[in-house]
């Protein structure tokens, strides 16, 4: 695979996510995947394919309009740098969410690999809980 295709699989990737197309999104997830979230907050650590699988179903039920922007994306090689943003609203609190992402992928024959993602943790903290104020 060349760079261009891998950040098209890349972008299809977070498109099928997008349009809540989970199956077709999930089909571009290497079999031994390995996905690791920065920071020491609960959805920080190390997940695997049907971890992180479970995971983005469990983030589309608990957030109202759950969706990614795309904002910059490069290439070389087998990786693949995005920034990206998420907007939607948190049904238990009714607080919007608003994050920034930096996502480092590794591909292996046109299949997302390795994932290192990295975003505000303190954010994703405080739209969990009801009793904290705006930030």
């Amino acid at each position: 695979m060349n760079v261009y295709e891998n950040k098209k699989t890349i972008f299809d990737f977070f498109r099928f996510l997008n349009e809540r197309k989970l199956k077709e999104a999930f089909e571009l997830l290497d079999d031994d995947l390995h996905w690791w979230i920065v920071g020491s907050i609960p959805v920080s650590g190390d997940y695997d394919f049907k971890k992180i699988t479970f995971g983005f179903k469990m983030i589309f039920r608990a957030f109202e309009n759950f969706q990614f922007t795309l904002k910059e994306m490069t290439g070389e090689d087998e990786r693949v740098s995005l920034v990206a943003e998420s907007h939607g609203i948190r049904t238990s609190t009714g607080k919007h969410y608003n994050n920034q992402y930096h996502f480092l992928f590794t591909l292996h024959q046109g299949k997302i690999h390795k994932v290192k993602e990295y975003f505000d943790t303190v954010h994703a903290l405080w739209v969990e809980s009801p009793e904290s104020k705006e930030i």
